[in-house]
């Protein structure tokens, strides 16, 4: 396999292009969609109204709803400008434009922000993913914006949730690319672009990135994210569900069962 390397210029064309479907993810099934409800669970759990927080790999801006709706202040940061651009259009929509101090365009693994600057940095959805190699001097990044007694939450792409939600498609590529290539993708946890439409990408086991994050501080909360896939069109079901997943995906062994996993981290 060719080796894969983090390159943000080619990430942040993608998603220059990739626009609006970064929005939409959790409404088409993309994504399932209690896994936004639980990432916003964790959100009210560690941020306090009036904390600076760091959005990091913001995107379009949907956890920054949820932190304007905590009572945040928050810093966007993103690599694309389409997405920063496209975040003015739905924060400002949903009424939460007044949270907002600034917008960024910045890697994750070199921030431009100095240190201790914000109560809480959040990097959820793919960005640590897409890092690559470089994910170590993301974490890093993140610590060092972060001031003392802060958290920093991030959330990635789950190994084996991923293979175990894909498996049917996994073992289609295993027919067309051979065995041995999804063996390795799975030894290593390393996805090229050939195989998911998307930029390479780093799937996590859960003890990579606990032993990642625990170098820089405590562990005080890990999660899957995405158990439970569908969205039912009645809200008492919705709501169970999003009720479940916050339940049982923080059980020891069901951390990794969802295509991400959450993590928090007190530095």
């Amino acid at each position: 396999m060719t080796e894969l390397r983090w390159d943000p210029t080619a990430a942040a064309a993608f998603y220059d292009q990739y626009g609006e479907r970064e929005w939409t993810r959790f409404e088409d099934g993309r994504t399932p969609a209690a896994s936004a409800a639980t990432h916003a669970h964790y959100l009210r759990r560690f941020v306090r109204s009036g904390d600076r927080v760091l959005d990091a790999g913001s995107g379009p801006g949907r956890f920054t709803i949820e932190l304007a709706r905590i009572g945040a202040r928050v810093v966007l940061a993103d690599l694309s400008p389409g997405q920063l651009e496209l975040s003015r259009e739905k924060v400002a929509a949903a009424g939460a434009e007044d949270a907002v101090e600034d917008r960024v365009v910045a890697d994750i693994c070199a921030l431009p922000f100095e240190d201790d600057s914000f109560d809480a940095a959040v990097c959820f959805g793919g960005a640590l993913t897409y890092v690559l190699e470089r994910g170590p001097d993301a974490v890093r990044e993140l610590v060092r914006v972060t001031r003392p007694g802060g958290h920093v939450l991030v959330s990635v792409m789950s190994l084996v949730g991923t293979t175990c939600r894909a498996i049917e498609g996994v073992l289609i590529e295993a027919r067309g690319y051979g065995v041995e290539t999804i063996e390795c993708i799975v030894a290593t946890g390393l996805l090229p672009a050939a195989h998911s439409g998307h930029p390479p990408m780093k799937l996590y086991r859960w003890g990579e990135l606990r032993d990642l994050l625990a170098a820089h501080g405590k562990l005080v909360a890990a999660s899957a994210t995405g158990i439970f896939g569908g969205a039912p069109d009645e809200p008492e079901l919705r709501a169970l569900l999003e009720r479940l997943e916050v339940d049982l995906g923080a059980e020891p062994g069901a951390i990794e069962s969802g295509p991400h996993i959450l993590a928090v981290l007190r530095v």
